[in-house]
């Protein structure tokens, strides 16, 4: 396949396609510049199929041998369960509940994860040690599913095996020590897709009967259509260009990508209506296609009564934190917004205050 011929720092200047845009971070510029990335969308190497001459372009796919153990391997205070679940068309889901192992009198709150990967690759273990790392001091259970891809399981299908575990956990709590009235979502990039969707599933279902708690959304994939400015911007010399986020969206959306037929549970930024969504956080990189579809959303959620903090981070391409630069100021803010956005959903007023007399 064709790699793309110029380094990305130098994309604007010698890439004639090119259309006027913001300019990448120069430390993080000099990590795109260290990456070799076909132009040509090839799901083999969104799934980890190796490839000699490429990296994968998806800082949250490509890590097949990531599983149970390498997530609890730095947190041993965490035990694995596997819970298999009924789902939709007949199907079984499985769900991995990471739980303390020291027993709490109290009802946990549980992050509810939903991976990245374009709804094409990845899997219930794809990105996750960099979820824990945004819930240090955050006495919680995580749970993480692994939801049908595309295009063997087209949309909705993702979808409704999200809403699935989402209903499963909240008839399921007591057994699973977590609080119902605490759950959060999270989606990273096409694992955004899922989240939003549950979260308008269980609005307009009106189940589960008690309401989601927060929704964090990192870098999500939300529009089919992919015609925004910024979509126009990164066409080319991108690491997650926009062709690749519309070929994901084509066999998420096989033959209806684009159309009338799309609905919100298909593609989020479909709704019309945004009105009674939990709080949520959502993020994007000021350098990447999918930031004016997430800044949308954020507008759409303000205007319809919905509460939302949004952060764009300038210079910065997508899902830019995976890689871990302590010394990184951007990467470590974008970090740390995350972190304290958890904190504040996930505990209360006097956790905090306990935590941070520890830190003094």
């Amino acid at each position: 396949m064709t790699q793309y011929p110029y380094p990305f720092s130098q994309a604007a200047k010698l890439d004639s396609r090119i259309v006027p845009r913001p300019a990448y971070d120069t430390e993080l510029a000099k990590l795109l510049d260290a990456t070799t990335i076909p132009e040509e969308f090839d799901l083999d190497l969104m799934r980890g199929v190796p490839k000699d001459e490429h990296q994968c372009p998806h800082g949250e796919t490509g890590e097949p041998e990531l599983g149970a153990e390498t997530v609890l391997k730095d947190r041993p205070i965490l035990i694995h369960e596997e819970h298999t679940i009924p789902g939709p068309d007949n199907t079984t889901i499985i769900l991995s509940v990471f739980r303390p192992r020291q027993s709490s009198r109290r009802q946990r709150p549980v992050l509810y994860y939903m991976h990245g990967g374009g709804l094409v690759s990845g899997d219930r273990f794809t990105g996750l040690p960099l979820i824990m790392g945004f819930l240090e001091g955050i006495d919680c259970v995580v749970v993480s599913i692994e939801y049908r891809l595309s295009p063997e399981t087209p949309q909705p299908g993702p979808s409704e095996d999200c809403f699935a575990g989402l209903v499963w956990l909240s008839d399921n709590a007591n057994e699973l020590g977590i609080d119902p009235a605490q759950i959060v979502l999270f989606g990273i990039s096409g694992g955004g897709i899922v989240a939003t969707a549950v979260c308008l599933m269980a609005r307009d279902r009106k189940n589960p009967s008690i309401p989601i708690k927060g929704l964090m959304l990192h870098a999500p994939q939300l529009d089919d259509r992919c015609e925004t400015l910024s979509d126009q911007q990164y066409e080319y010399g991108n690491p997650t260009s926009t062709p690749w986020v519309r070929a994901c969206w084509d066999l998420v959306l096989p033959n209806i990508r684009g159309t009338d037929e799309v609905t919100p549970y298909h593609a989020p930024a479909r709704a019309k209506d945004y009105s009674n969504l939990p709080p949520t956080y959502v993020d994007a990189g000021e350098c990447e296609a999918l930031r004016d579809q997430v800044v949308q959303f954020a507008s759409d959620m303000w205007r319809c009564g919905s509460t939302c903090e949004l952060h764009v981070w300038p210079g910065a391409y997508h899902v830019f934190e995976v890689v871990n630069k302590p010394d990184h100021l951007l990467i470590q803010s974008a970090k740390a917004a995350k972190a304290n956005w958890l904190k504040r959903m996930m505990t209360t007023q006097s956790e905090q205050t306990s935590a941070q007399e520890l830190l003094v």
